[in-house]
């Protein structure tokens, strides 16, 4: 099952842009659903303007013996195409990051990870440079180290490139730094083409 999800993301370039050289142990999938549109399903396109508020997020295991009751996951969101999949200027964008979400199962072995844990930032919708073509809304969910406080974890204080300074810094670096480990991806696109947005307001 993991290898037919990252075949859909190298599709379009997911690992090789956003997953680089992290450990990829995809243990289930990572359900993602916007109550304006469709779900997403690992690529395909969505309006803008029916991703502007938070989804709901599941992740339902491969095998519920690989998470224990007292892991903590981790859910990410990020552009790496800002402002346009050629140039990285402000890329990585941050869209969403939350910590300490508890590892609870439903009566059909899915993890609820939306509205659980702590909210380090909130939740921004797809908003893409008009015409700037198709950009990745890529989510993330990590395992937290044992026995680590997440108050300790890299505070994004700019959500351009996270923060960190450096045109395509993103979501590899916050989990490198704060020894996360990836076990579920999804992605979908979205193209602006009508609404010119002013970034400096």
């Amino acid at each position: 099952m993991s290898s037919a999800i990252v075949t859909k993301l190298n599709k379009e370039d997911v690992v090789k842009d956003v997953v680089k050289d992290l450990a990829l142990e995809l243990l289930g999938d990572l359900s993602v659903s916007y109550a304006a549109a469709n779900d997403i399903q690992l690529g395909n396109a969505m309006a803008m303007e029916a991703t502007q508020s938070a989804p709901a997020v599941t992740f339902t295991p491969f095998d519920r013996s690989q998470l224990a009751a007292g892991d903590k996951l981790a859910l990410l969101m990020t552009d790496p195409d800002a402002p346009s999949r050629t140039e990285h200027k402000w890329s990585e964008v941050c869209h969403y990051i939350a910590t300490d979400i508890p590892v609870e199962y439903g009566p059909g072995g899915e993890i609820a990870i939306s509205g659980k844990g702590t909210v380090r930032n909130n939740y921004i919708g797809p908003g893409p440079p008009k015409n700037s073509g198709y950009h990745r809304y890529v989510f993330l969910l990590c395992k937290q180290p044992e026995g680590v406080d997440s108050a300790t974890f890299t505070k994004v204080e700019n959500i351009i490139s996270w923060g960190y300074g450096t045109p395509g810094a993103g979501a590899y670096d916050y989990i490198k730094q704060n020894g996360l480990h990836l076990i579920g991806a999804n992605y979908f696109m979205v193209e602006n083409t009508t609404v010119d947005f002013n970034y400096d307001a």
